[in-house]
């Protein structure tokens, strides 16, 4: 009798230290798990200009209404775009590899997207690569930067390390129709796209590129007659009160060449190809 108690107190012992070591453990992971996610959550520093401003004829600002719909997932914006784009200047249109890409801050391709048939005017070595501070799954929820219409230079590929300033590649010139520009976004992707208007939405979270710049790398973009990272960007108070508005197929923004379309550039979009 007196062994079964024996076994029964410490089968109860065993029961608390599992119980409690569990918790413990839970506690310790929770917590590493919490610091983890605000590092990886944090937004990375543009530490390097990622193209040669003087190759560059115009950029459109955040929230400008052209191109098409580019929005966040969450229904927190009104149409516009939240990327920019940065037509080149003419005289580097005549032939490819002569605007070259660079890494915006130290850390990992963690996607080139070759596209699908929605790319079928793309020259056949065009890509999406984006630079985040992971790699792998975990790089997805991370902000990351993307160019969009790059040619990788040779040998790059996904999980490469790579240092702010590095070479990634150069503008593709596209070839249906020509298209003299590259767009630059800086994102958080969501799980999966989403239906807005008639565009795939993938992201979760847009901010400009241009406010998470340091003071050196900004100064390089001075060409454009800016003081601040604010002169890249149109007020969301501003675009609230008039959403961006469709042309005639519904789909790209009305180009018609109002003040409005105007305020959408820095730069002189009369000198490049458009």
């Amino acid at each position: 009798m007196k062994k079964i108690w024996w076994i029964i107190i410490i089968f109860i012992v065993l029961v608390v230290l599992f119980l409690v070591g569990g918790e413990v453990y839970k506690r310790q992971t929770n917590s590493q798990t919490t610091k983890n996610s605000t590092e990886i959550d944090e937004a990375p520093t543009v530490t390097a200009s990622f193209v040669d401003p003087t190759k560059i004829a115009a950029i459109t600002k955040f929230r400008s209404c052209q191109g098409h719909i580019v929005v966040p997932q969450d229904g927190s914006e009104v149409r516009s775009n939240m990327k920019h784009y940065l037509y080149l200047k003419k005289e580097y249109t005549s032939a490819r590899r002569l605007v070259e890409l660079y890494a915006p801050f130290d850390g990992y391709v963690s996607d080139i997207y070759k596209g699908d048939e929605d790319f079928s005017d793309r020259n056949p070595a065009s890509r999406d690569l984006t630079v985040s501070k992971s790699k792998g799954l975990s790089a997805r929820s991370d902000w990351g930067f993307s160019f969009l219409h790059i040619e990788p230079r040779d040998n790059l590929k996904e999980g490469d390390a790579v240092k702010a300033g590095e070479p990634l590649g150069y503008v593709s010139l596209e070839l249906i129709p020509p298209y003299y520009a590259f767009d630059v976004v800086y994102a958080k992707m969501g799980t999966f796209p989403k239906k807005i208007d008639k565009w795939n939405s993938p992201y979760a979270a847009l901010e400009s590129a241009f406010a998470h710049m340091d003071s050196q790398a900004l100064a390089k973009f001075a060409v454009f007659g800016v003081d601040s990272a604010d002169d890249f960007v149109i007020a969301k108070a501003t675009r609230d009160a008039s959403p961006c508005q469709y042309g005639p197929d519904g789909r790209q923004f009305d180009q018609t060449r109002t003040d409005a379309w105007y305020n959408d550039w820095l730069g002189n979009i009369n000198d490049a190809v458009n």
